[in-house]
Formats: structure tokens, C-alpha cells, sequence
């Protein structure tokens, strides 16, 4: 299933591309006596995915523009498709993400919109004379009315998905109207989770507490922001209500957190999340697996994930754009793999357990298929620095 490329450009892949540029420049490894290190593992990093693996005694670094999670020990590919339901005269663009079995090429639905499917089922119904685009037309230059969805990955954490679901409308006049909220997906079963099926009923229910005062000192503290863009925000506040089932995970320094965020829709700001203050919660049992993927160290400018006999090391520059990566080794010795877009996301390691020949055969695939992707191929984007376009997680 591949997308058409009447919605927007998507930046994602601009950024992607200039960073498997990054990769390829600076690719490679400084060898020194004695061998790199016996490592492998799947980064994500930027808006890419890199795998990187030594090969007979050189470390070799390959980046792709896709998104990957293992789920129950299988690879899966997660894609967006747009769900074009345009007019002659209408512009309706839905979006609805995927995952892809890499070794059985078998497709399921993870997440999709509804709110523009339905409007361009009540387009259709009130103008039966309105005639449906092939799917190589574009409709006329200033359509009547236009809806388009965008699904944005703001993190990957253990089996769950966080996701900021975005929809916009154009009608008559230039009219607009807008809608946010956040969701989690747990992978697994391809349902939304709950914040009870994240953390259980007990912990969900103080952490809800907890969000709901977070909530009311967010709009305490715009009320009492005495600057214009703050008096402006004041006016639609009430606009805005707290829901529960509105959240993402995060995990900043590895530690595990929820993010409220109160959905918002209307014809102005009110049509955006207004976001919380991360909240702490009792780590679940699922999350000591999960929580492997994050640095174990974390400085100003400096990240390390500890590999027992190696570490991995990414070093930003002053303004975090850039990151530089190496492998060191127990004896001090530094391998570097090259120069790659910021920032690291996450670490997923397949050396121990090690690949299966079927396993790697199928991401090898996935990686050559993935360099062919082009403007209109599918891709996800990426949001807030807990998640990544180009994004891989390993699920139970």
C-alpha cells in the first residue's frame, strides 16, 4: 500500500535524507589493534535508523528512512498510508497507520482517522453530484472545503505507541476549525490503551489525580501571565477540558512518565493540545525490559548506553543538531561510526539474543526496500524528542 502525494510534503523525509548523507560521509570505523568490538545493534536517531554491526572486524553503520518495532519477537514495520477520499471540487486526505510483518509482508492497522472520513462521507451524502478523484487527479487549485489528518510518533515504550492525532479543516470563507489529542496504541493487540492497561487500575487512578491538578496549575499559571500571547491564550481556556484518555508516555534520563494533554478544538489556538508538566509514575513490570533501550548515563552533551564489553557513545554539538557516535570498547579504544542527525532516541541491541537467518534476512530486505522511498512513499513523522519518525522499539 503506497500513499499518493496529493497531501503536503512531508519534511520527514528531507531530514532523513540528509541524514543517511550525514552517514554515508562519516560511516565507517577507526580500527585499532586488535578488532572492534563483536557489537550489533538498531539505533534511532533524527528522523532515521541505522543498524550497525561489525563485519569481519570493522564496524559498519547503514541507515534507512522507516520505522521498526518488535513485537512478540517479529519485526514490524510501522507506516502511514494516506486514505484519500478527495472530490473534484473537495480535498478530504485521512491518514491511517500500519504495521508490516517484515518476514510474512502482512499488513494491520494500528491507528486511523475518523473524523475525516466522516466528513467526506457527509460531503458525498449532501452533493451526490460531486464526482470522486481518480487517484492520479489532483482537484481544482481552491477547492470549497478541505480536511486533512497527520499522525505524528511521539515515542515508542516497550509494547506502547504514543501518538498526537491532528486534523484540520478549511470550509466556506476560510473558515478552519481544528482538532488534538494524544493516544497510545499498545502494539500488541492494535487497540488504544487506557492509562489502567499502561500502568494498572490502582496506579492509573492516583496518576489521573496527579494530572487532573497538573491541569488546573497549567491554567492557573496562563491566567496569571500577565503578557499579551498569554492574555490571549486566557481568553479560550475554557475551551479546553481535561481527559484522561489524552496522554503520551516519555521517558527522560530513562526514567518512565505520563504527559496529560488537554485536547483542544475549535477554530483558533483552542484547536491544539494544551500540555502538562510530565508526571512521575510506579514503574509497571514491563518497563525493566523496556527501560534497556535508554542511555544508562546521561551528561550535558554526552550520552552512554553501557553494552557489557563496549559502550556507545553519542557526543552533540553546541546546538544539538548533530551528534557524533563511536563505540568504545573495555580497554578505552574508540571506534567511530560517524556523524548522524540528533538526537538519539534509542539503543536496540541484536547481539544478545542474536538474529535469526530469518530475522536478519527480513531486515536486510526491509533496509533496501526503505532506500527506494521517495516523497510520496510511506513514512511516519516524528514529534517531541521522546519520539522519532524514523523509530525502532523491541517489543515482548
Amino acid at each position: 500500500m503506497t500513499p499518493n502525494s496529493r497531501r503536503r510534503p512531508r519534511n520527514g523525509i528531507a531530514s532523513a535524507i540528509l541524514a543517511l548523507t550525514l552517514a554515508a560521509n562519516g560511516a565507517g570505523c577507526t580500527r585499532h589493534q586488535g578488532g572492534a568490538p563483536e557489537a550489533e545493534f538498531v539505533l534511532a536517531a533524527g528522523d532515521s535508523t541505522y543498524w550497525v554491526r561489525n563485519v569481519n572486524g570493522t564496524l559498519q553503520m547503514r541507515g534507512s528512512p522507516m520505522v521498526l518495532a518488535r513485537v512478540e519477537g517479529r519485526f514490524r514495520e510501522l507506516y502511514v498510508v494516506d486514505d484519500d477520499r478527495s472530490f473534484e471540487s473537495a480535498l478530504f486526505v485521512g491518514q491511517r497507520l500500519y504495521q508490516r510483518d517484515l518476514v510474512t509482508n502482512d499488513s494491520s492497522i494500528v491507528f486511523q482517522d475518523t473524523i475525516v472520513t466522516s466528513l467526506a462521507t457527509r460531503f458525498e451524502r449532501a452533493n451526490p453530484e460531486a464526482r470522486p478523484l481518480a487517484p492520479d487527479e489532483d482537484p481544482v487549485e481552491e477547492p470549497a472545503v478541505s480536511a486533512s489528518a497527520e499522525l505524528t510518533v511521539l515515542g515508542v515504550h516497550g509494547p506502547f505507541l504514543s501518538l498526537e492525532y491532528h486534523v484540520d479543516t478549511t470550509g466556506a470563507g476560510d473558515d478552519s476549525w481544528h482538532m488534538t489529542r494524544h493516544v497510545v496504541v499498545d502494539l500488541r493487540t492494535g487497540a488504544e490503551a487506557t492509562l489502567a492497561g499502561v500502568l494498572g487500575d490502582s496506579a492509573a487512578a492516583t496518576v489521573i489525580a496527579s494530572g487532573r491538578r497538573a491541569y488546573r496549575e497549567a491554567v492557573d499559571s496562563v491566567r496569571a501571565d500577565r503578557r499579551p500571547a498569554a492574555r490571549r491564550a486566557a481568553r479560550i481556556l475554557d475551551r479546553f477540558q481535561f481527559d484522561p484518555r489524552s496522554f503520551a508516555l516519555a521517558a527522560p534520563n530513562g526514567s518512565l512518565m505520563v504527559v496529560f494533554s488537554a485536547p483542544g478544538a475549535g477554530t483558533g489556538g483552542e484547536g491544539y493540545a494544551l500540555p502538562m508538566r510530565p508526571l512521575p509514575v510506579p514503574e509497571p513490570g514491563w518497563w525493566s525490559d523496556a527501560r534497556r533501550v535508554f542511555p544508562t548515563t546521561a551528561r550535558e552533551r554526552e550520552e552512554v548506553w553501557a553494552r557489557g564489553g563496549y559502550d556507545v557513545r553519542a557526543a552533540y554539538d553546541s546546538v544539538a543538531e548533530s551528534v557524533r557516535l563511536a563505540v568504545v570498547d573495555s580497554g578505552g579504544g574508540a571506534f567511530q561510526l560517524g556523524t548522524i542527525t540528533a538526537p538519539v532516541h534509542r539503543i536496540y541491541w541484536l547481539d544478545e539474543p542474536a538474529l535469526t537467518s530469518t530475522e536478519r534476512a527480513a531486515l536486510s530486505r526491509a533496509f533496501d526496500e526503505a532506500a527506494l522511498y521517495d516523497e510520496s512513499a510511506r513514512t511516519v513523522r516524528s514529534g517531541a524528542a521522546n519520539g522519532s519518525s524514523m523509530l525502532l522499539a523491541r517489543l515482548p
